[in-house]
């Protein structure tokens, strides 16, 4: 990859009746936010980190992922979204009470590149 730091990153997970995360790319930083109880930090992984994180993306197919991952049967539960670029790798996802088979795998890698945040998805 060019570079290791994407374009874009933006992770958002909210659920109907629990906590809701985002992790935002600005200003070459990630930014951390959840509710119950609010929490807000700001992130600077190093090179190194970047480089694993986007080694496990690549062996866990995120960029197979397809645009939308819904279940129509229920109106309430989780929804998700997903926006990443970095060089000439572009994903745009998004779940509602659905998600992709590896997607807590996904969560995990992202975990690793911002330990000690809390990132979970009901």
């Amino acid at each position: 990859m060019s570079s290791d730091i994407p374009i874009v990153f933006r992770l958002a997970i909210t659920s109907f009746y629990g906590r809701s995360f985002s992790l935002v790319m600005r200003n070459g930083k990630l930014h951390y936010s959840s509710t119950r109880p609010e929490n807000k930090q700001t992130r600077d992984p190093s090179d190194d980190d970047w480089q694993k994180f986007w080694k496990n993306t690549v062996k866990l197919k995120i960029w197979l992922w397809q645009d939308q991952y819904v279940d129509k049967s229920s109106s309430d539960g989780s929804s998700w979204s997903l926006n990443i670029e970095i060089g000439n790798l572009r994903l745009k996802s998004y779940g509602s009470n659905n998600k992709p088979e590896n997607f807590n795998e996904f969560l995990q890698a992202v975990r690793m590149l911002v330990p000690g945040l809390e990132i979970i998805m009901n």
